[in-house]
């Protein structure tokens, strides 16, 4: 599986394969052509977002909260699987405004790919455990 993550202002790298940003809201004076493509579905919600930068909530609680947002959403488990496929027949980069090495929603969801399994017999979806 080929999965990494970069900041969106790190430069486009020859071994980057396809660029995913994975934000919320787009990043300010970023164009268009540094990624191939937006899910907004693979972001935290605006309120935990707000929450986290306010430091109303630890990296901690953010993290399960998000792996909570992520689950409850259908749209979400669909994109998550559909670049676990993606990362199988080539790489896959997501994308953040956050500066590598620290805390980002980025490796969570790098995280939840990874670890996804195959649907039960019942068609649920399930990530992690």
């Amino acid at each position: 599986m080929a999965l990494r993550t970069k900041s969106i202002y790190e430069p486009r790298g020859e071994n980057d394969g396809t660029r995913v940003l994975v934000t919320r809201f787009y990043p300010r004076g970023v164009k268009r052509e540094r990624f191939d493509r937006w899910t907004r579905e693979l972001s935290p919600s605006r309120e935990l977002l707000r929450a986290y930068r306010a430091k109303e909530k630890s990296w901690g609680v953010f993290r399960s909260e998000f792996i909570a947002e992520l689950k409850k959403n259908p749209s979400s488990m669909a994109a998550i699987h559909a670049l676990r496929s993606e990362s199988r027949n080539g790489t896959v980069t997501l994308l953040c405004y956050e500066r590598p090495g620290l805390p980002c929603h980025r490796y969570v969801v790098v995280e939840l790919v990874k670890n996804q399994r195959r649907p039960r017999p019942s068609g649920r979806d399930l990530v992690g455990g």
